[in-house]
């Protein structure tokens, strides 16, 4: 009886070392190298991916747009990121998004932002769009 306890302690006691391991090493690339870690992943970063969630939200505040033929960041806006749209077919189709931090959206058409003293769409760029600085997030305190 006495070897089978001490096979049970033994097979617990690695298991525990095994644990201490992998918490030690969280720790480690959370702690000590997380912010050299993610300075890398931002360097990785080199491409704009154009997302093609612009139409379904135009869609869904009850805009036309058959298809979405150009868009790019215009920048922020209050507390939202300003998109600016151009959907196919009508030249009407011209759209400004504005994406909430809760992910929320809102699109007016780009004729009326003057008259709404919202901020007016900009022309498209040939060139790839400037980088923009928005607010560091609030740490969240976990």
């Amino acid at each position: 009886m006495r070897l089978i306890e001490r096979r049970i302690g033994l097979l617990f006691a690695a298991f525990l070392l095994c644990f201490l391991v992998i918490v030690v090493r969280a720790f480690w690339l959370q702690g000590v190298q997380g912010s050299s870690l993610a300075s890398q992943a931002l360097n990785q970063q080199t491409e704009t991916v154009v997302i093609p969630g612009l139409r379904g939200a135009l869609l869904d505040s009850g805009l036309p747009c058959p298809r979405v033929e150009k868009a790019t960041i215009q920048g922020p806006w209050k507390n939202m990121m300003m998109w600016r749209a151009k959907c196919a077919g009508d030249p009407r189709y011209d759209y400004a998004v504005f994406v909430g931090p809760d992910a929320s959206i809102q699109a007016r058409y780009c004729a009326e932002m003057k008259d709404l003293k919202l901020p007016v769409c900009r022309p498209f760029s040939s060139n790839p769009p400037a980088a923009i600085r928005l607010p560091a997030a609030k740490a969240s305190g976990r």
